[in-house]
């Protein structure tokens, strides 16, 4: 036992931590901070992508699909609009579809009035 001691008693020095810690946790926070923008700029994209489907989707539940005569159609497309909505904590310019009545009286709100306003969506 005396020997396995004597053997394995180092001094303070010769028992160094290696290099220091910063150096090892700087290229782990970059990467995070890189991984955290990407991430939420294709969270960003999918959403913008996702609201232009709905949009059209409404459009189309109204007016029927875009290009195809129907007689008893109540509403026809009517080109598109700019419109201003809060996304992602900030202020963003989307293109909307914009839907009229086949007689007379004012364009049909989207429900882009409502993201544009911030109120919710009856169904969640």
């Amino acid at each position: 036992m005396a020997k396995r001691t004597a053997r394995a008693q180092r001094t303070q020095a010769k028992n160094a931590a290696g290099p220091a810690p910063e150096h090892l946790v700087e290229p782990m926070l970059a990467g995070m901070t890189t991984t955290r923008q990407h991430l939420l700029a294709w969270v960003h994209a999918h959403g913008l992508a996702a609201l232009d489907a709905v949009f059209r989707e409404e459009a189309v539940v109204l007016a029927g699909p875009k290009g195809r005569h129907r007689p008893q159609r109540t509403h026809h497309h009517w080109g598109t609009a700019a419109t201003e909505l809060t996304f992602g904590g900030r202020r963003v310019q989307v293109r909307r579809p914009r839907v009229r009545r086949t007689i007379g009286g004012r364009p049909r709100c989207l429900r882009s009035r409502r993201f544009a306003t911030g109120t919710r969506s009856p169904r969640g």
